[in-house]
């Protein structure tokens, strides 16, 4: 039997929630909400609601901006509720996404949650950049792999397969690749003077 779950929680701009439970109430089945406020605030009532949904219940809130306390939760709620078959109806913004127009919802979550990361991106390549202009940026720390020498070395020597020393070391073949054209360009740190002309 599907059923219908009204969820209704406090912000720092309404205080009370007297308005969502008179709104929601009577419409659902089983109706949670949370009182308390703050942004690292646990839901408990939230929580709880979600461990009692099923496949083909719907959670209903008076705005959808009750399901999340900023874009980024409101996102990984959505997508939440969406992978486990669960409707959401939004009353204040006419949201039903049990209906054709409703599914547009999930599709702007999805291009949401694109941006977002897109944004995460952009803001790691500017730090990049900005590390590397002041001479901060090291680079990932090189993984140590366990017997790399010796296997690179019956690589070279043809004695085995890239694809077998892939296999052993547990990495990619273009990882493979990239690491050896490295240590191929790198250029001693000191030259032995004793043993080298200098032409004047």
């Amino acid at each position: 039997m599907k059923r219908v779950m009204g969820y209704g929680r406090v912000s720092t701009r309404e205080q009370n929630t007297a308005r969502q439970r008179e709104a929601l109430e009577s419409q659902c089945d089983l109706y949670f909400e949370d009182k308390q406020t703050g942004k690292n605030m646990e839901r408990p009532e939230f929580k709880r609601m979600l461990s009692q949904l099923r496949e083909g219940d719907t959670v209903k809130v008076l705005s959808i901006d009750r399901l999340g306390r900023n874009v980024a939760e409101l996102i990984a709620v959505a997508q939440e509720l969406k992978r486990l078959g669960i409707n959401i109806v939004a009353v204040g913004q006419g949201i039903d996404t049990s209906t054709p127009v409703g599914q547009v919802f999930y599709n702007l979550m999805a291009v949401f949650a694109e941006m977002e990361l897109e944004f995460i991106r952009e803001r790691q390549r500017e730090g990049i950049e900005a590390a590397r202009r002041e001479g901060r940026y090291k680079g990932r720390p090189e993984r140590e792999l366990e017997d790399y020498e010796g296997i690179r070395k019956e690589v070279e020597n043809g004695q085995l397969s890239v694809k077998r020393a892939c296999k052993l070391l547990g990495i990619s073949r273009s990882t493979f690749y990239r690491r050896r054209e490295k240590e191929a360009a790198r250029v001693p740190d000191t030259l032995d003077m004793e043993d080298t002309e200098i032409d004047f």
